[in-house]
This record gives C-alpha cells, sequence and structure tokens, in this order.
C-alpha cells in the first residue's frame, strides 16, 4: 500500500514539474535567444606609475610615550619580517628610503608636564649612539644610476656590473638638475653581488633600523600623529627624505589615539584642571571628549564603575565642539602631496572596536578611557584607535587589506602587519599583469622559451593564420602620460637588441624607450586557469629614469580567460582545445551552455 502511495505522488510529481516546465517554455518562446559571442575582444586598459616602479619612501611613526617601551622592543623584533619580504621582490631590494618619526610635537605655548616646546618637532630621528645611517637621518639603499648589470631571474644572482662610484654620486640622479637623492652615498654590493649606493657601513639594514627605531619611550603623553606625518612629509621639513617619483607608506605604531590639536592648542590650556572646568582635567578625556562625538552625550562625573558609548567617530570640521583638527584635514593634506594610488597606509594601535569605547576613572579619580585590549604583562592597555582608523581606511582600497594595515598592538608578535607592508609594496613596484591574455600572444611561456601553458602547435606545426603557441604578437597601445597633459607613445622593442627583451634600465638602449611582453609565473595563477594573463607582462624598458609623475597608459586587445562555448567547434579561449576537450567544459557551475560530461 505504501509503494503503491507513493507511486501516485512520484507521478503526480512528474506530471506538476512537466506541466510547469511547459508554462515557462511557452512564456518564454517569443524571447530572442542570447548567444554569447565565442570570441570577444576583450580590451585590457590600465594604467601604471612608471617613476615609481622600484622607489619607495618608507616612513614610521613611533610613540614615544612612557607606556610604549614593550610594544617599541615588539616592533624591533619583528622588522626583519618587513625587509624578508621587501628582499624577496623580483629585482631585489626595492629604492628605499625609510625614516622615523614620534607624535611628539609639544603643546603649543602651554606648559604640559613631558610636552616641553616642539618637542621632536616632525623631524626624522635616529636613537642615540647609533653610528648609521651616515650624514642624514634616514636610511638610503637604492640602486645606482646610469649603469648596467645582469640579474638571473631565479636566483637573484647579479653579474657584469659596470656600476662603479661614480653611479653612487648625487649627479647620477639629477634630472634637469634636481637630484633625488642625498650626497655621500657609497657603492657597496649586497649579498647577491647586485649592486647598491647606501648611506651605511659594518651593519646590515636589520641592524641600522634596530638601532635607528629605538628612540627612547620619554615623549608627550598627549600623542599627535597625524599633525606629525602630515609636518614630516610637507616642504622641505626633512629634505631629501620624500621623493617625487617613489611610492610613500606610512606605518603608525601607538597605544593612545591620535590628539592633534587645532591651533593655538586650546585642548591643552591648563588655566583651569578642574572637573567643573570648561575643559576638564588636563589628561587624555579631553583628547575624547573634544576629538569624538558618540550616541551618547559625554559625562566627566563618573561615580564609580564604567559608562558605555557607541558610535563613536571624529568630530567635523563644523563642529563648535571640536578642538582637534578634522581627520578629512589630515587625509586631503597628504593627497595633496603625494596621489592617493601612491599611498600605503597602516597601523599597529588600539582596536577601533567599532567606535565602542568604555570610560572609567584613573589613580586621579578623573574620567578616562578603558584599554580596549592589554598584551601579556601589559599593566596599561591600549585605548581604541578611533581617528587613526578613520585616517588609515582613507587609503584603503581593498577591504582585506584592513587584516595586516589595521592591527592590533596588543598582539604579541607585529609581524603579520610588516609582512602585510612589505607584501603591500611587493605587489606595487614588482608585476603589472594584464588582466586578461593577450590576443596574438597565447602562450607567453612558450614564447620565452618556458614550459608551455597550452596545447597549441610549435614551430613547424604551426599553420599560417593559426594561434601558434611560440609566435606573440599583442596588439597593445603603450603611452608615457607626463603630468603637463603630454602623451608620447612608446613602441615594441626591437627584436635585434637583446631579443627585443631589454631589462628595465638599459643606457644603451637604441630607443628612449619601448615595451615588450615577458613572461612572468606571477600572472599565471595555476589554480585560476593561469591567469588573469596567463603569464603576459608588459615591460617598458628604457634608457633612463622618466620624469615625475609620469604614467603609462597600457591598452591591449584581449581574450577569453576560459572557453566561452562548448559546442561551437571553436576554440575560444586559444589553448588548444575546444569544446568537450577542454577542461574548461567539465567544471561545475560553469557556463549554462557547458554540458559536457564530467571526466
Amino acid at each position: 500500500m505504501k509503494f503503491t502511495i507513493r507511486r501516485m505522488f512520484l507521478r503526480i510529481a512528474i506530471l506538476t514539474v512537466s506541466t510547469l516546465m511547459l508554462a515557462m517554455a511557452f512564456s518564454c518562446i517569443e524571447r530572442p535567444m542570447k548567444v554569447a559571442d565565442p570570441q570577444p575582444d576583450i580590451i585590457s586598459d590600465f594604467s601604471a606609475a612608471q617613476s615609481s616602479t622600484r622607489d619607495v619612501d618608507i616612513l614610521f611613526m613611533i610613540d614615544t610615550s612612557v607606556s610604549m617601551a614593550g610594544e617599541q622592543s615588539t616592533l624591533l623584533n619583528n622588522f626583519p619580517n618587513l625587509m624578508r619580504v621587501l628582499k624577496d621582490i623580483g629585482g631585489g631590494l626595492p629604492n628605499v628610503h625609510i625614516g622615523v618619526i614620534s607624535p611628539d610635537i609639544g603643546a603649543y605655548n602651554f606648559s604640559v608636564p613631558g610636552c616641553g616646546g616642539i618637542g621632536d618637532d616632525a623631524k626624522l630621528l635616529k636613537g642615540s649612539g647609533c653610528s648609521n645611517p651616515i650624514g642624514q637621518n634616514f636610511i638610503v639603499d637604492i640602486e645606482p644610476s646610469g649603469c648596467s648589470f645582469s640579474r638571473d631571474e631565479e636566483t637573484g644572482i647579479c653579474s657584469n656590473s659596470t656600476c662603479s662610484q661614480a653611479n653612487c654620486e648625487q649627479d647620477a640622479f639629477s634630472i634637469n638638475g634636481t637630484s633625488s637623492e642625498p650626497a655621500g652615498l657609497t657603492l657597496y654590493s649586497d649579498d647577491n653581488g647586485c649592486p647598491r649606493c647606501r648611506n651605511y657601513s659594518g651593519e646590515d639594514l636589520e641592524q641600522v633600523f634596530t638601532c635607528m627605531a629605538d628612540i627612547g619611550t620619554g615623549g608627550c603623553g598627549f600623542e599627535q600623529h597625524l599633525e606629525a606625518v602630515t609636518k614630516a612629509l610637507s616642504g622641505n621639513h626633512n629634505p631629501g627624505f620624500l621623493r617625487d617619483n617613489a611610492y610613500l607608506a606610512v606605518f603608525i605604531i601607538s597605544d593612545e589615539d591620535d590628539c592633534s590639536a587645532k591651533s593655538p592648542g586650546t585642548i591643552f590650556d591648563n588655566s583651569d584642571t578642574s572637573l567643573e572646568g570648561n575643559l576638564g582635567p588636563l589628561d587624555n578625556f579631553r583628547c575624547l571628549e573634544f576629538g569624538l562625538v558618540c550616541d551618547q552625550t559625554w559625562n566627566r562625573f563618573i561615580r564609580g564603575g564604567s559608562e558605555n558609548y557607541t558610535g563613536c567617530h571624529s568630530r567635523s570640521a563644523t563642529d563648535a565642539n571640536n578642538l582637534l583638527k578634522p581627520v578629512s584635514q589630515f587625509t586631503n593634506l597628504l593627497k595633496t602631496i603625494k596621489s592617493p594610488e601612491m599611498i600605503i597606509a597602516g597601523a599597529i594601535t588600539g582596536p577601533n572596536n567599532n567606535g565602542n569605547l568604555s570610560i572609567g576613572l584613573n589613580g586621579n579619580n578623573n574620567p578616562d578611557v578603558n584599554p580596549v585590549c592589554a598584551a601579556a604583562g601589559d599593566t596599561d592597555g591600549a585605548a581604541p584607535g578611533i581617528r587613526l582608523y578613520e585616517f588609515i581606511s582613507e587609503f584603503i582600497s581593498n577591504e582585506n587589506d584592513l587584516s595586516w594595515a589595521f592591527t592590533s598592538i596588543c598582539n604579541n608578535d607585529y609581524s603579520g602587519a610588516l609582512e602585510g607592508l612589505g607584501e603591500k609594496i611587493k605587489a606595487l613596484v614588482e608585476v603589472q599583469c594584464i588582466t586578461t591574455p593577450l590576443k596574438g600572444c597565447p602562450d607567453p611561456a612558450a614564447f620565452n622559451g618556458q614550459t608551455p601553458l597550452t596545447e597549441l602547435p610549435r614551430g613547424n606545426e604551426c599553420e599560417e593564420g593559426k594561434p601558434c603557441a611560440d609566435v606573440c604578437e599583442a596588439n597593445c597601445s603603450v603611452n608615457d602620460l607626463f603630468t603637463t597633459g603630454e602623451r608620447v607613445t612608446i613602441n615594441m622593442c626591437p627584436q635585434d637588441y637583446n631579443g627585443g627583451h631589454p631589462e628595465k634600465r638599459d643606457p644603451n638602449l637604441p630607443v628612449n624607450q619601448c615595451w615588450h611582453v615577458r613572461y612572468n609565473e606571477k600572472c599565471a595563477d595555476p589554480d585560476n586557469n593561469f591567469g588573469p594573463s596567463r603569464g603576459a607582462e608588459i615591460v617598458i624598458s628604457r634608457r633612463s629614469n622618466p620624469m615625475p609623475g609620469t604614467r603609462a597608459s597600457i591598452t591591449c586587445a584581449g581574450f577569453p580567460l576560459i572557453e566561452q562555448l562548448c559546442q561551437d567547434d571553436i576554440d575560444n579561449d586559444f589553448d588548444g582545445l575546444k569544446d568537450c576537450e577542454d577542461p574548461d567544459c567539465q567544471f561545475p557551475g560553469g557556463y549554462p551552455s557547458q554540458i559536457c560530461p564530467q571526466n
């Protein structure tokens, strides 16, 4: 009986589904059927900074308040992780300037304990007793200019160098009479035998930074991070550090939020520090009350326990109660100093805590923020970095970057943050992958003498007019874009010079600049059908460095990375396999037209 009932329900279900399918068919029959273009002409179009290809200025803002001793030690212990990533960049360590500042810029004209005068005045610092760097308060470690050398892409070993001390002199880095590098650099060879110009000796880079960044814990307790950063980078405040053609990385390390005061520094007024006074006690709570606004109204008169505040964010420029400079003032100023796409920002500080914080009483029975976290053995803890989070977020285009760009200072290990910074720099200076495979260049690996990534024919097996693995005739338009608005066309590199693949900087290049296609395995992800470009990288070779601010516009005809249709008898993705021969057509969840059985 159960079997009979089950069969009856099954028949009803089948009849119902059939009726629905028939209804759907009639409802759709009047619509024209859309068929994918099996070979769409995809255009890969992007621009990339040229002057800054290998130049990076890294500014560390390190809190020097008394509570920072443990955190400074953790930073110095983890700095080698950043250097390890940077040295692993293709082409070796970028051309770096590395500097350190503190957030201690005094308290205007007010007398605040520990905040005398103008503090460190956003000047670049180095620890007492450091013999390096020499001549400057920032590290310089760059490639020589105006010479050539060969670098093995796999081992990183250099040979055939024509570089001498003259290529490290200031004149070697001059464009129109202005040098991008300081005087006094000395030619050295790194561990791979590659020539470098440096302003330090007798120590490795990690040792130099460890001493330079050991700037003590006697600084002002009212930390003005954002004011110090923008002041350090403005005008000629720290001559020679900031280069027009370099990426700028700003990294803040602090256990307190920003308290960058408006002029004339009213927030530091100590004429009335009573709880009932206009400003209240001269303590960090002032930075909260007159720098942030929350869902709740601030209350100084806490009788005991704690009071919670939610939805806190920086006060706006038009807020009459704001005694701090608005965060937007600093982000806007930094964007005038450097184009936003040239800026990398990060911080190791107190978590933002979604804008939530708690206020309790300090040892003087005055209101103070409760720590949002504390590292092992740390009795002070860290305050929520709400203003700092807003500042960093303005320069984050990918939310995934926040995992390293805003790291808790209460962590016992900062390697993730510093490695993340290094990986971000690496992604910017190392590879400029085309976003699609190149039409006319279906297998860059085979063309460049590497193991082919496709099943396309090669050599004598090739037929005229059909795709060939070892042929690369990319259809690209490459132009230099100058800050003046001028646009200059760049042609392909001549095949009779270095096989059409000269180095990025070659003083003997027969033309001023040219481009060529190189295979780069980092542009060929084996887990993503060798995307994004099947290994194609557009390389622009030049006799000398381009003018500061130069960008290259690259537009190339491309083709789909995967098979578009699986029953059209066409090799849509030019990999030598078509229709059901192609694994793309056997991948579950692919195009609706992919009906091939899975192997």
